[in-house]
């Protein structure tokens, strides 16, 4: 119970985390504050997907949850590659954004699917 919650709590987490990214990324750009913040702010998130990796196995949440939150997990490591990757195109680097909401999705659909588990 005690490790579903946690996991819920995560899944909310990175979904609301994602519109902080949004803000520190854009006050970047405005030079507001340096762009390391955002970095910081992925690092942070990536953790937060682990972890939510580690308790979907450890609290036998089932293959559907324990895929999508790996597919997350995934997605958000890949960030760093696609911006610093060796001969990347921009086309890529332009994914950035569309993978950052698509795990922002993902941790709210997570949350929402481990709430209707059974107890």
């Amino acid at each position: 119970m005690q490790i579903r919650n946690l996991f819920i709590g995560l899944g909310k987490a990175v979904f609301f985390w994602g519109f902080v990214q949004i803000a520190l990324i854009g006050a970047a750009y405005f030079n507001v504050l340096p762009s390391s913040y955002h970095a910081m702010g992925g690092n942070l998130m990536l953790l937060a997907l682990l972890l939510m990796l580690v308790l979907s196995v450890a609290g036998k949440m089932g293959s559907r949850i324990t895929g999508l939150s790996l597919l997350a997990f995934a997605m958000l490591a890949a960030q760093s590659f696609l911006l610093r990757g060796p001969g990347m195109s921009d086309i890529v680097k332009a994914l950035h954004p569309i993978f950052g909401i698509g795990v922002m999705f993902l941790g709210q659909s997570l949350a929402k699917r481990a709430s209707q588990l059974p107890k």
